[in-house]
Formats: structure tokens, C-alpha cells, sequence
């Protein structure tokens, strides 16, 4: 059995992949003999369902000098090799590299004998999104108290159950909507659900948002640095970045770059529209025009200023002030 296997090998000049939309083979086809035909049409040695590809859309056999050229057959659409597109009747030789090959709306590989086998690569995607149900408890319940603390916060004792119970429905259910939403895109791309990951990204992102906002407060408090609250909209964008980078690994794993850049540039967009839309609104690039957040007075480290150090700190305001009014009373 081993020699026959031996000798089945030893025929197979190629191998043509047809490649699914996540990046995984889907089909594979052994070539054994020269031409290989690729096309609609029942005669061809790879027949494709493909209705943007001609009956014979392309073909591989090796040229008069032993070159493997890969030929375009008679299609209105043509055959991109790679990167670049090839029209009717337009031929390429196969390099030492398994040319991309898309035809119409399918995505194939083609492999030769004497191509170099690409190394193992470690799934190191599969292992990341594989979470235990204690990682995923400790989040829950930390990312729970948060939200039952800042519940006390604003509201008073008499209303903080009532208060704690609409939030909590209402917090269960965003939740599981949104873990429930990028699951089943994990699921119609990858054939896996990844549940267990998108819980894990959505709970860590609520920990870093509310400690974020939190922090900004108080170090906005203590140090009497109010451009801290007044541009933590960034931070807040870079999470919301990294959660949609996270939330993307287990839809598209194969792309990591591509996904990379897609976050990077919505938390760019986000920010530079943040900073529009804010002097549309007031003339200036904060989110705050006052520090508005209090904590207990002991917490306070900056030096208090007396009153009259204060108004001549704001003197300056008055002139900036009369020009706004003046000017909306002439609008």
C-alpha cells in the first residue's frame, strides 16, 4: 500500500486549490497530467459553478521550452494572476511562488510539484479565542460591580434598587445582543461561533471604559487638570478601537493587518469628527466647558487658589464672551 501511494505522488505534477472566503481550501484538485482546463463547461479537469467565468475559462500546460504558462481562455471578465489582470488570449508563466488566481467571484491557488511547501503554521488564533469559564466569571462579576457601583453613584438610596434593576436588564441584554451579533459573524466566516471570546473582549472593554472614566474624573479633581475629562474621548476611541480589532480576530483570523488597519482607522475617524463636531459646538476642541465631576475634598492635591487670584485668571474671558454674544445676537 505504501508503494502505490509512492506512486501516486510521483504523478501529480499539481494541485489547484479552490480557496473559501475565511482563506481555507474548500477544494482541491490533483493535476496529472498536462493541460489542466478550468472553466464552466463539463469537459474541463476543475468545473466551476461560477457564473462569471467562461465554459473554459482558462488553461495551465507547460510551453515549448518546459514553462508552466497559465493561458486565458475566451472571457468577457479575464483571469488575475496575483496582481495583475489578464485579458482574453493573455498568457503568464508560473513563478517559483503558488500564484492567487481569481476567476469571476472564485478565489484559487495553484500549486506546482516543484513549489516550495510553505510551513506549519501555529494556531495561534484557535488557542487565543479558546476561553475557560473562570476567566469569563471573573470578568463577568468585576465588570458587574462596576456597574452596580456607578449605579449608586447617581442615583439616590431610595431609587437604587429600581434604578440597579432596569439597568441590569438593560445591561444584560445590550450583552448578549452584541456578543450574540459578532458570533454569528464569526459563525457565518469562520464556521465557529467564538461566543466564549466576543463575552471576554465586550467584558474587558466595559472594565477599561468604566476605569477610564472614572480615572479621568479623578485625576481631573485632584490635579485640577480639566483638559483631562475634556479629551478622554480619545482613550475612550482607542478601546472601542482595540474592542473592534479584538471582536474582528475571530471573524477575519487570516487577515490580522488588514483588521489592524480597519480599527486604527475608525478610532482615527472617530477622533478627528469628535474634534469637528465640538468646535461646530462651542468653538473649541474639549468635549467639557467646565470640569464638572467632585470628589471628597480630601482627595484634592492641587493647591486651592483664593478669589482673588481666581478672577484674574478669569478676566480674560470677558472680551471672548462679549464676541460671542455679540455675535449671536447678529445671527
Amino acid at each position: 500500500m505504501g508503494v502505490a501511494e509512492m506512486s501516486t505522488q510521483a504523478q501529480t505534477l499539481a494541485v489547484v486549490e479552490v480557496i473559501d472566503r475565511d482563506g481555507s481550501v474548500r477544494h482541491a484538485v490533483g493535476v496529472r497530467d498536462w493541460p489542466l482546463r478550468v472553466g464552466r463547461a463539463l469537459d474541463n479537469e476543475l468545473v466551476l459553478d461560477d457564473a462569471h467565468t467562461a465554459a473554459h475559462h482558462f488553461s495551465v500546460q507547460p510551453d515549448a521550452e518546459g514553462r508552466i504558462v497559465i493561458a486565458v481562455g475566451d472571457s468577457i471578465n479575464g483571469l488575475q494572476v496575483d496582481t495583475r489582470r489578464l485579458a482574453a488570449g493573455e498568457t503568464v508563466i508560473v513563478g517559483d511562488k503558488p500564484p492567487l488566481l481569481t476567476a469571476g467571484r472564485t478565489h484559487l491557488r495553484l500549486r506546482l510539484a516543484d513549489h516550495a511547501l510553505a510551513p506549519e503554521q501555529a494556531m495561534r488564533s484557535t488557542r487565543s479565542l479558546t476561553q475557560g469559564l473562570p476567566t469569563l466569571a471573573a470578568l463577568a462579576v468585576a465588570a458587574a460591580l462596576t456597574v452596580v457601583f456607578s449605579t449608586w453613584l447617581e442615583n439616590d438610596p431610595d431609587l437604587f434598587v429600581k434604578a440597579l434593576g432596569s439597568v441590569g436588564v438593560y445591561a444584560i441584554g445590550v450583552a448578549l445582543g452584541w456578543a450574540g451579533l459578532w458570533t454569528l459573524l464569526s459563525k457565518v466566516f469562520t464556521r465557529q461561533g467564538h461566543f466564549g471570546w466576543h463575552v471576554r473582549v465586550l467584558l474587558i472593554a466595559v472594565l477599561a471604559w468604566q476605569t477610564l472614566m472614572a480615572g479621568s474624573a479623578l485625576m481631573a479633581f485632584s490635579l485640577s487638570w480639566s483638559w483631562v475629562t475634556d479629551f478622554n474621548f480619545v482613550p475612550g476611541y482607542l478601546i472601542l478601537g482595540a474592542m473592534l480589532y479584538f471582536h474582528l480576530q475571530a471573524v477575519e483570523p487570516h487577515h490580522p493587518r488588514r483588521t489592524l488597519a480597519f480599527a486604527v482607522s475608525a478610532v482615527v475617524m472617530g477622533t478627528v469628527l469628535s474634534l469637528w463636531s465640538n468646535f461646530q459646538n462651542g468653538d473649541r476642541p474639549g468635549s467639557e466647558l467646565y470640569m464638572n465631576h467632585l470628589f471628597p475634598p480630601a482627595l484634592r492635591v492641587a493647591k486651592p487658589v483664593d478669589s482673588a487670584h481666581f478672577l484674574e485668571g478669569v478676566a480674560g474671558l470677558q472680551s471672548r464672551l462679549d464676541e460671542k454674544a455679540k455675535k449671536n445676537a447678529d445671527d
